[in-house]
């Protein structure tokens, strides 16, 4: 297989592409990094672009994870005219009533993690119409884990919404269709490589 580039090009709804650099764990497994968190820019052009594509959905409330997608997540809120969105959390605080939680295998943390919701934010979501938003799409194990909390509280998954698919151009997911804004490969997984694919 060619040499991997050390960056890989998106388009994220941006004036130009963003270059993604290409980390590495000790180990040899790889992946182009994408981190919204701190980047208001990147969060409101993506938010915008989402806005657009989700369009034809109906639904009302977004469901995302902690923690890099929440910036997204405001922005899109607000895009949308929504007050409220919710966050599955990673750690329980004092303030989560009588929470519920699902465990949830991520490719980029190497131990098994639990996402956790409280009651109150439970009843936000109970019985609504959600749209699941999340940076990246790639082999699906968080998404599993929001699909699972999803189906435990009684919500209905209308549309999952992804600023990157990776490794698979995920065009749904479970049943539920899939919006994305662009495609990255997944070096660790990947078998073939064109430098093509890159420009």
């Amino acid at each position: 297989m060619s040499e991997w580039p050390g960056s890989w090009p998106v388009d994220i709804g941006a004036v130009e592409p963003i270059s993604l650099p290409l980390v590495r764990s000790g180990a040899g497994f790889g992946i182009y990094a994408l981190d919204m968190m701190g980047q208001t820019a990147w969060n409101e052009f993506a938010a915008t672009a989402l806005k657009d594509k989700l369009a034809g959905f109906d639904f009302d409330i977004l469901l995302t994870a902690e923690a890099k997608a929440i910036g997204l997540a405001q922005e899109l809120a607000n895009s949308l005219g929504h007050s409220e969105y919710v966050v599955l959390r990673k750690s329980l605080k004092l303030y989560m009533p009588n929470p519920v939680s699902v465990a949830v295998q991520s490719i980029t943390t190497t131990s098994l993690q639990h996402f956790y919701l409280g009651q109150d934010k439970l009843e936000l979501l109970k019985g609504k119409k959600v749209c699941i938003l999340d940076d990246v799409l790639s082999t699906g194990g968080t998404l599993r884990a929001m699909l699972q909390m999803a189906e435990r509280i009684d919500c209905q998954v209308i549309v999952i919404a992804v600023v990157l698919t990776e490794e698979v151009a995920w065009q749904e997911f479970e049943g539920v269709p899939v919006v994305s804004l662009d495609h990255i490969p997944l070096p660790a997984m990947s078998e073939q490589y064109s430098p093509a694919e890159a420009s």
